[in-house]
């Protein structure tokens, strides 16, 4: 009679899933109004360094976007859905980013191998930045203009809740217009989230939280 030694099998980790919690780590290059905003507070943007390299990585700014998803206000019950929005946030700063690249130019004939690399003036837009500004208006004319304004100022310029108070002038009281404002940034961020590929369905809120 032999024995079988007994293999013992590591656990899965769940590789097909999504890991969010890592996609939340994942930071992007601030964007420049976030970078004027944070001067304008006395913030210094600060880089992330990259193995292998003396240089640094992407710069990170606190913004209340970011701070927000810290203290849960995306979604105060619901840990996993506050940061699914802070990543629809996320996506709606890398694709402003990419409707704001203007460098890949097409090189015109007449000029080809007379000139170094570079960006040719006056030629057209690379697609990728002609594809962003789509998605972009896509994703104003689904958010409304209630809540488009809040959404931007918020998520890409970088400011606070009570920087948008502006944006619902029918509110007099300060606590009131702070909770519309938020309640229209969640909805917005709701509704782009199929947009930017980050949800399946068209809201990510489901009922709203």
């Amino acid at each position: 009679m032999t024995r079988t030694a007994k293999t013992t099998t590591a656990p899965r980790t769940g590789r097909g899933k999504k890991n969010l919690a890592g996609a939340v780590q994942e930071r992007l290059d601030a964007t420049p109004e976030r970078l004027v905003r944070a001067r304008e507070n006395g913030q210094a943007p600060t880089r992330d360094a990259v193995s292998g390299t003396s240089s640094g990585g992407v710069r990170r700014i606190l913004d209340p976007f970011d701070v927000m998803r810290a203290n849960r206000v995306l979604a105060p019950h619901d840990p996993k859905l506050n940061d699914i929005r802070w990543l629809i946030g996320e996506s709606l700063r890398r694709t402003h980013q990419r409707a704001r690249m203007d460098g890949l130019r097409a090189v015109a004939l007449d000029r080809a191998g007379s000139t170094g690399f570079g960006p040719r003036p006056g030629l057209p837009q690379s697609e990728a930045a002609l594809h962003a500004r789509d998605k972009l208006r896509k994703a104003e004319d689904r958010v409304g203009p209630a809540a488009w304004p809040i959404l931007t100022r918020i998520v890409i310029e970088g400011a606070g809740v009570r920087e948008c108070r502006g944006f619902v002038p029918e509110l007099a009281t300060p606590w009131r217009a702070d909770a519309v404002v938020a309640d229209r940034l969640r909805v917005g961020l709701d509704l782009v989230g199929e947009l930017f590929g980050v949800t399946r369905g068209r809201s990510a809120g489901g009922g709203g939280s």
